[in-house]
């Protein structure tokens, strides 16, 4: 006889359509191989009314999430709500109805992620979550798996294509910000409300997740400095490519003095770097960690495929950890002290309007100098599209964030100083 996994899906949205349609193909395939028949039992939604693509039995819709959580022989919830209100509540009941989760969903994991950990541990359940953070890109089961006795001293991450791919199109076809985002749109890439994207708050999440598995520790989204890109014009690009750096939104999480630091925000960073190569919606994680060197994961981070296959390869790593009698359960029980953004140590990239008369160099140079800050390269440049003034752009040797910041606002103050046009730490 067979073993048997019965499935309950909470959502029927894009990813839930694609997911079913893909599970129904795979089912023969998972059986086959595993020797255990997948059978989905219930799928829960918001509205019956609504017009369905998926490939279902009506039967096993339902409206009232007590049926699934009431069912003993649904040992499976594969959630795909999104958000954390309604979804923590609903996967808090059936891990406490002894079912295992699989969600895609980073806010739930990212928000939620301890709590639901320590259930699933108490119940003997597990949790897995890959497409919550880079869909295609297998990040979450290397942490866990293949590295969970390395210590990890950094990630730096391209962990939201949409926002790599706008960047990529202003470096690569000199598109402005505006134009990149409705291209993006038209696409697919972005939501109709991108302030997720290009605020860096997806990646926010995603890097809390990350952090949180790296240095077994509760990393939480507000412990996490954050910018994101929408301020960023192809003028900073230009000046990029001439000092010989490209532009990325890079989440970083670091061992920082013996505390760590996490934080999403533009970075320039050198062309020859593999993270500068990553272009369009793609996504790449870097790890670094002591016996391994540095480890470089790439893979599809944005679209509903990438997302789906990484549902359909937690339900197989399920299903062998269920053979094996291996539960699936990050342990995310240090404490480890929060570094602010202040302490920082960096390289930055500083671009001014300034009036164009003499004088102005020098007194803008005096106070990077009273900070101690070292000036390592200037561009000072007339800008044709401005009706007067000129551009200066500064690149610094390694200062803090509270010295940097100290310097700039002492700098917009003097009457040659028009406007402060960008700061970029530099990678």
């Amino acid at each position: 006889m067979k073993n048997s996994i019965n499935i309950a899906i909470l959502g029927l949205g894009n990813i839930g359509t694609e997911f079913v349609n893909a599970l129904n193909l795979q089912t023969n395939s998972i059986e086959n191989s595993f020797g255990y028949k997948i059978t989905i039992k219930k799928i829960l939604i918001a509205n019956k009314s609504k017009k369905r693509t998926a490939n279902i039995d009506p039967g096993i819709i339902t409206t009232n999430p007590n049926e699934i959580f009431e069912d003993e022989s649904i040992n499976v919830v594969v959630e795909l709500m999104g958000g954390t209100n309604p979804s923590y509540s609903y996967v808090a009941q059936a891990i406490k109805s002894n079912k295992s989760i699989i969600t895609a969903n980073k806010d739930l994991i990212a928000s939620h992620g301890k709590e639901i950990f320590d259930l699933a541990k108490a119940k003997n359940v597990s949790v897995f979550f890959e497409a919550a953070v880079a869909s295609g890109t297998p990040i979450i089961s290397t942490l866990i798996r293949d590295l969970s006795t390395a210590k990890i001293q950094s990630i730096r991450a391209i962990i939201n294509g949409t926002s790599n791919f706008i960047l990529t199109e202003m470096e690569e076809n000199k598109m402005e910000f505006n134009s990149a985002l409705d291209l993006a749109k038209d696409l697919g890439y972005a939501e109709p409300d991108p302030t997720n994207d290009i605020e860096g708050f997806d990646a926010r999440y995603k890097l809390a997740i990350l952090s949180s598995l790296s240095f077994n520790t509760q990393i939480k989204i507000e412990d996490i400095y954050v910018e994101g890109i929408k301020n960023i014009d192809t003028t900073d690009f230009n000046y990029a490519k001439e000092l010989g750096y490209t532009i990325k939104l890079l989440a970083i999480v670091e061992n920082y003095n013996n505390g760590i630091l996490a934080r999403v925000h533009p970075s320039m960073i050198n062309i020859t770097t593999p993270l500068a190569k990553i272009s369009g919606a793609m996504n790449a994680i870097e790890i670094k960690a002591d016996m391994l060197g540095e480890l470089i994961i790439q893979g599809p981070g944005a679209g509903a495929s990438p997302t789906t296959s990484a549902i359909l390869n937690d339900l197989i790593s399920l299903i062998r950890n269920q053979t094996n009698s291996i539960q699936s359960i990050p342990n995310i029980d240090k404490k480890i002290p929060l570094i602010d953004i202040k302490k920082l140590e960096s390289r930055f990239y500083l671009r001014f309007v300034v009036k164009d008369q003499p004088g102005v160099l020098s007194k803008m140079s005096n106070i990077l100098g009273e900070k101690e800050i070292s000036i390592a390269s200037v561009i000072q440049k007339e800008n044709p599209n401005l009706d007067s003034g000129a551009e200066l752009v500064f690149m610094t040797y390694k200062s803090t964030q509270a010295a940097i910041d100290d310097a700039i606002d002492k700098i917009i103050k003097l009457d040659i100083v028009e406007e402060l046009k960008s700061v970029f730490r530099v990678e």
